[in-house]
């Protein structure tokens, strides 16, 4: 094995969040006697992953991104009246923790890595309570040692801090480390900042950065391995 430890980002590099997303999304619509259109949660992905850029650019704490993303998504769809915001977000945020799915292939990308004794963790930006219920839900524990947010250690990606966190906890240098994720902003300039190795998942080919990328767990376990 090339490396004491591989951490892995969470969403939409080993799990389906938008899968999930738009499980968590419709119960909000339901609980307002709203219609669950497609067309609705094309409207909310593209305001929750800017407002979750400025989280990670440290614009707004999280407590901050989480409300202020739906009063946003509302105000778009027109949807006015007498709504509990704090309310909606944590019915989102409590249906988000109770169903996790792994993308295809990343379940049997972990078992194997798991076979030949490669130490894992994960490092992300996610809610501490979605992260941990849905770790929960998928036996993430089978696979890794850890699972440390942002949210516990008070700063986000890209801010090199839990990187540092991750190795005191793994008790392994950052040089003997490697991380992969998938988006350029928060991973990559996380693990750059950190001074730590870095594989980009790209199954799409969205990005060009110049940094090693993969398009599939096939890809990523040879160059692991």
């Amino acid at each position: 094995m090339k490396y004491e430890i591989v951490y892995f980002d969470l969403d939409h590099t080993l799990l389906d969040f938008e899968k999930s997303e738009k499980y968590a999304l419709f119960e909000v619509l339901k609980e307002l006697n709203l219609p669950t259109k497609d067309e609705y949660l094309e409207i909310y992905k593209p305001i929750n992953e800017k407002w979750w850029k400025l989280f990670s650019e440290g614009k707004f704490p999280k407590e901050i991104i989480i409300v202020e993303r739906f009063k946003e998504f509302f105000n778009v769809i027109g949807i006015d009246g007498n709504i509990n915001y704090n309310k909606i977000s944590d019915l989102y945020l409590e249906n988000l923790s109770h169903l996790g799915f792994f993308l295809n292939g990343a379940k049997e990308l972990l078992e194997e890595l798991k076979r030949i004794n490669q130490r894992m963790a994960a490092i992300t930006n996610g809610v501490e309570k979605v992260q941990q219920g849905r770790s929960k839900s998928l036996n993430l524990e089978n696979y890794f040692e850890f699972i440390l947010t942002s949210e516990k250690v008070g700063k986000p990606k890209p801010y090199p801090l839990i990187f540092f966190e991750a190795a005191k906890i793994a008790n392994v240098p950052i040089e003997k480390s490697i991380y992969i994720g998938d988006n350029p902003d928060s991973d990559y300039l996380g693990a750059k900042n950190a001074g730590m190795d870095f594989i980009l998942f790209d199954p799409e080919n969205k990005h060009n950065l110049d940094c090693i990328k993969v398009k599939n767990y096939d890809e990523l376990l040879k160059l692991l391995i």
